[in-house]
């Protein structure tokens, strides 16, 4: 886990881990990169010493996660969690009753724009983390403010890739301390499963297929209707090719199923659906390679900062 090493010295014990306070809107349940992000740095750290604030899309769905994470989890009770006198006023009551000494705010835009209301509830630390979104932010005036009086209010910004860094640097401003935290993978989940692999293949009924694989919420930017697109010429090279997509669907997926039938693809193309996240592993090694061509939309505003998926995918021995 992060040390979260910069910043004024903190009121612990020596040796004692920093007690953090998450903020997010970017949090299980909820499918994403950033959820995911969230979850496995989380889960490398000391349950002990983790408050998480988060927002609430699905209230049933939260309280059945939130009941299994050994952590404690308090929700906003609202879809999005936004900036507002009120919310950073339950986030002050938060770092008092836990005593709190370094506020994390997961995803720098725009919750970390809070990060003077935590220095003045006592914490000692403000970290906020930059993901492909922010690079989003910076491509309007108004919003590149908000990028620069985050970058002066917090004691650190952390970066996923070189990439993200580079599109931020000169928008957070000149004094922002950056530190590298990239995303990561649970390598005792997220590991080769070729007994699991084989029976998802045999469910599908894959088993003498060859297999491309698309893990990611269905969405357009992910970039699944060009792996639809570019598989009639792939079927004519391989008759025995096939296309499995595994996520939520969502509306977007009756338009892919409607350009799979007229592309003639149907016998060629599967979509599972959301599967459970014990089955990722087993789905990931279903694919004899792994392909998600994702892209960047709106003139460069919806960008892919660093593809957890991506990772998932070697960490289980496929090919990306």
């Amino acid at each position: 886990m992060h040390t979260f090493g910069v910043g004024a010295p903190l009121k612990r014990t020596p040796g004692t881990p920093p007690k953090i306070l998450v903020v997010t809107n970017d949090f299980p349940p909820t499918v994403g990169g950033i959820q995911t992000y969230v979850r496995d740095y989380l889960a490398t750290y000391d349950p002990d010493r983790i408050v998480v604030f988060a927002s609430t899309q699905d209230p049933a769905a939260a309280a059945e996660f939130d009941s299994a994470v050994p952590y404690r989890v308090v929700r906003w009770p609202r879809s999005v969690m936004l900036p507002t006198p009120a919310t950073a006023r339950r986030m002050q009551r938060l770092v008092a009753e836990h005593d709190i000494d370094t506020v994390w705010f997961a995803a720098a835009a725009p919750l970390a724009i809070m990060a003077g209301a935590a220095r003045r509830a006592g914490v000692a630390r403000v970290v906020a983390s930059t993901h492909g979104h922010e690079v989003g932010w910076s491509m309007f005036p108004g919003s590149r403010h908000i990028l620069r009086a985050i970058g002066q209010r917090v004691d650190c910004l952390t970066y996923v890739s070189r990439y993200a860094r580079s599109r931020l640097a000169g928008v957070c401003g000149p004094s922002v301390a950056w530190e590298p935290m990239p995303g990561g993978v649970d390598t005792a989940t997220f590991t080769p499963d070729p007994e699991g692999s084989s029976e998802v293949r045999r469910r599908y009924g894959l088993a003498e297929r060859r297999v491309v694989v698309a893990v990611s919420r269905v969405v357009p930017r992910k970039g699944q209707d060009a792996l639809i697109a570019a598989f009639p010429d792939i079927v004519r090279r391989i008759p025995s090719a096939h296309l499995l997509i595994v996520g939520p669907l969502g509306r977007y997926g009756a338009s892919l199923a409607k350009k799979v039938k007229d592309l003639g693809l149907t016998d060629h193309v599967t979509f599972t659906g959301s599967v459970p996240f014990a089955e990722l592993p087993s789905h990931f090694g279903a694919g004899d390679l792994f392909a998600l061509p994702v892209r960047t939309q709106a003139g460069g505003l919806s960008v892919e900062g660093l593809g957890i998926v991506y990772l998932e995918a070697q960490a289980c021995g496929v090919p990306v």
